[in-house]
């Protein structure tokens, strides 16, 4: 019995990635081309670009394989979700030249309209509120 305990919680956890896994079409294999080719909005904030992006990882419903890094070059920082060799979503938060900052998002194009939808409801909303210093 106690190795069906071990067993049931990795099918599950597998079932449930299986779930959140795009089309094998979805999203681009090449970081370069997905910065080239991918389209989103800008969302620009009076607040710091790491309070910005630092409220958006805590509160943002994220998906499995979402990652934050530091961007050295931008002095900001860069949320991805990447998975499967292939990007799909990506915002850059930099430092705006005269305080503040700007949030650059940038969304796979051969997405669906239903990723679409998600990424408005669970991301791009809290986005904004954390642009605008109102999340919750």
């Amino acid at each position: 019995m106690s190795r069906l305990r071990q067993i049931i919680p990795a099918i599950t956890i597998a079932a449930g990635l299986a779930a959140c896994a795009p089309a094998p079409e979805a999203g681009v294999a090449d970081p370069d081309q997905f910065r080239a080719t991918a389209t989103g909005p800008v969302v620009t904030s009076a607040r710091p670009a790491a309070d910005v992006a630092s409220c958006f990882e805590a509160r943002a419903t994220l998906l499995p394989m979402s990652s934050f890094a530091d961007d050295p070059q931008i002095g900001g920082k860069i949320y991805r979700l990447r998975g499967f060799g292939r990007t799909y979503e990506e915002i850059r938060f930099n430092p705006a030249p005269h305080g503040g900052s700007v949030a650059q998002v940038l969304i796979a194009t051969n997405l669906s309209p239903k990723w679409r939808q998600d990424f408005a409801r669970d991301r791009g909303t809290m986005l904004e509120a954390c642009a605008s210093g109102t999340a919750q």
